[in-house]
């Protein structure tokens, strides 16, 4: 009898063990399965983006400019963009399709600058009263990163969710126009997610070097945000600079970057930002 169970048990543990590693056979592969979607869902993204028209950014871009004129929030101040304009121009000479970019300032007390599908980079008055030329230039980098990268369409679409990705992915370029129209109200209301701001961060800093402008202004311009933050004025902070992600883990991914640059001396001299008087 004592035989008999010992042979018992040792049986029942091994059928135990053999439904654990079934359990975590089917618990992998819906992993995996999973992780496949989402990467597919991603393809079928980037897809779908690089058949977006220019024509259709330049347009949407357009008219939220259009109505921010109209609503008279942007400044009619040609003397002052020109200035902006002059000092982003080293910056955007490597910036693709840089060099059709236009700007605009808000008269705010919020230091924010915010981009628009087709070129256009709104730039706030306190933010050009708070950053330096190398600041500035390392916000103006970021923002073109989310032009350039295309993250406004990107999160139209991704937003929609797998089904109707696909759903696009497989029908013709009508579909992909509706989607975007349904979606443009979403991707004003919101800020973008921690993937695209690190990727703006990443991709403006690459601008910056290739421009021999040097990218600590980067740093710079997050470290008085993070000033800001410190003295209980949250609200008055960027919304692409509040959390996505953390700012002490942007600026310590950027100083990583800056210590691994083959080189830390040889930037360009840049003027001060110094912006004409309003008119």
């Amino acid at each position: 009898g004592f035989i008999r169970d010992q042979l018992q048990r040792a049986a029942t543990r091994r059928a135990v063990f053999r439904r654990l590693r079934i359990i975590g056979y089917v618990v992998a592969g819906c992993c995996f399965l999973g992780w496949l979607a989402l990467f597919a869902t991603h393809l079928m993204v980037l897809s779908l983006v690089a058949k977006i028209p220019a024509e259709w950014e330049k347009q949407f871009g357009d008219e939220q400019i259009t109505e921010l004129k109209d609503q008279g929030v942007l400044l009619d101040d040609s003397n002052r963009v020109a200035k902006l304009t002059a000092i982003a121009a080293p910056l955007l000479k490597v910036v693709p399709g840089g060099e059709n970019f236009k700007f605009h300032i808000v008269q705010s007390d919020s230091p924010n600058a915010f981009a628009l599908p087709g070129g256009h980079i709104v730039v706030n008055t306190a933010l050009l009263d708070l950053a330096d030329t190398d600041e500035l230039l390392g916000v103006i980098a970021h923002e073109s990163a989310h032009i350039t990268r295309k993250h406004h369409a990107r999160k139209i679409i991704s937003s929609a969710g797998p089904l109707i990705v696909c759903g696009v992915f497989m029908s013709s370029r009508s579909g992909l126009a509706h989607l975007l129209g349904e979606g443009s109200g979403l991707m004003l209301a919101q800020g973008f997610s921690q993937e695209y701001e690190t990727e703006a961060d990443e991709t403006g800093w690459n601008y910056l070097v290739q421009a021999n402008i040097d990218p600590r202004g980067m740093i710079g311009i997050f470290q008085k945000f993070k000033s800001e933050e410190a003295q209980k004025v949250r609200g008055k902070l960027p919304q692409a600079f509040q959390s996505h992600p953390a700012l002490d883990k942007r600026i310590a991914r950027l100083e990583a970057k800056w210590r691994k640059l083959p080189r830390h001396t040889g930037f360009l001299e840049l003027e001060p930002v110094a912006m004409p008087q309003t008119q």
